[in-house]
């Protein structure tokens, strides 16, 4: 009894604190954020009952996210290969009976989601980590070792263009640009003498070189014939949104600059948005941000940013001083996995890159990406955990 209260209080004492801060405070504030950004919209726009109905909502989605996280806290990463491979054939599956569902039973295949216990959830969003942990695991053993059979390093790849290829057909094209990028990176980060494999790192580097330069550039590529055919191909025109102020592409941006105008340095105070009113119909999901920065500021945004960039410095510095390498890739592939998010998302609002609907990390609301994030720092805590706890047997 003794020993099991005492690994505990060593548990707990090797937490990487930084990082658990943070992480506590981006899910409190994020969740006050959109209360504030949701109350309006949740009322006329979704008919509920109470304004603080996406607010309740978020603060169970946080609150199983942490409950979640102090398994994964004990749970050790040597068992992350098998896991993470069985958890990630099952959301497969899922993925492909959201994919059969809507070709079957649906004109409109842009969701992919599954109902489950009266809510709806995202099986990409889980995948996105698990297919992160496999890679690790994987490539972990396989680097280290001098016998595998020709090719064997293809399996976590085949996995990976699965999956992004579901999600495509599913019409998510937002979600898939980001899997193909982050399983693209991850596979990048391992090093490995093998001629082959880093001929594919080279293809790898080549093709997402290729693949931003389209996103960014495809509206002078594409014709816009094309491109108007489709909603989704429309977003594609992103260049000035103002000027296009009616046009699905158009509205939502350029809502979002007016947010950001009227914010100026300070913002106009907690609740005084005036492009919450339904201006923003995203207002509390992918284009918070505007809604954030017209209350309280492009300070506000800038302190939000600094915040970004020290969970990302912290989860790759833990990345760096891990020793095991399947440890490193899982923690530099989860740092990865959060600096896409932040990019496409800001990128789209800030009419940097196309608009692909994808949220911001802690801030924006939804159940499956809040569990996602909050999970995915707790695979980092474990991982740091294990690193102390091996320097200091060392030391001993």
């Amino acid at each position: 009894m003794k020993n099991s209260k005492s690994k505990k209080i060593r548990t707990l004492k090797y937490l990487n604190k930084p990082i658990l801060i943070l992480t506590v405070i981006f899910a409190i504030v994020g969740a006050f954020l959109i209360l504030d950004a949701s109350s309006i919209s949740s009322v006329l726009t979704y008919g509920n009952d109470t304004p603080y109905y996406f607010f309740e909502r978020q603060l169970i989605f946080i609150a199983i996210a942490f409950i979640a996280s102090i398994f994964i806290i004990k749970y050790p990463t040597k068992l992350y290969k098998g896991t993470s491979l069985m958890l990630s054939l099952i959301f497969m599956g899922a993925l492909f009976i959201v994919y059969l569902k809507n070709s079957l039973f649906s004109n409109d295949v842009n969701e992919v989601t599954l109902s489950l216990f009266g809510g709806r959830f995202q099986p990409a969003e889980f995948l996105k980590v698990f297919l992160i942990m496999y890679m690790g695991a994987f490539y972990g053993s396989w680097a280290n070792s001098n016998r595998h059979i020709k090719f064997s390093f293809l399996v976590p790849l085949v996995l990976c263009v699965i999956s992004a290829g579901l999600i495509f057909l599913g019409g998510d094209f937002g979600s898939a640009a980001i899997m193909a990028a982050l399983y693209a990176l991850v596979f990048m980060c391992v090093p490995t003498k093998d001629k082959m494999f880093n001929k594919l790192k080279v293809i790898a580097c080549t093709c997402l070189i290729g693949a931003v330069l389209i996103l960014k550039f495809s509206y002078l590529i594409i014709p816009e014939s094309i491109l108007t055919s489709d909603y989704r191909l429309n977003r594609f025109i992103y260049k000035d949104p103002c000027d296009r102020y009616e046009e699905t592409s158009g509205y939502q941006v350029c809502n979002g600059y007016i947010a950001i105008d009227n914010g100026g340095i300070f913002g106009s105070g907690i609740g005084e948005s005036v492009q919450k009113y339904l201006y923003l119909p995203a207002s509390h999901t992918d284009f918070i941000f505007p809604i954030i920065i017209e209350e309280f500021g492009a300070l506000a945004g800038i302190i939000i940013i600094i915040g970004y960039m020290a969970l990302i410095y912290l989860v790759f510095k833990v990345a760096k001083n891990t020793e095991k390498l399947q440890n490193s890739i899982i923690c530099y592939g989860i740092g990865i996995y959060f600096m896409l998010h932040i990019f496409v998302n800001l990128g789209g609002v800030l009419g940097i890159i196309p608009l692909t609907g994808v949220p911001l990390p802690f801030l924006s609301y939804g159940g499956s990406f809040c569990i996602t994030v909050i999970c995915s720092f707790a695979v980092v805590q474990r991982i740091h955990i294990e690193n102390m706890i091996e320097k200091r047997n060392k030391k001993l």
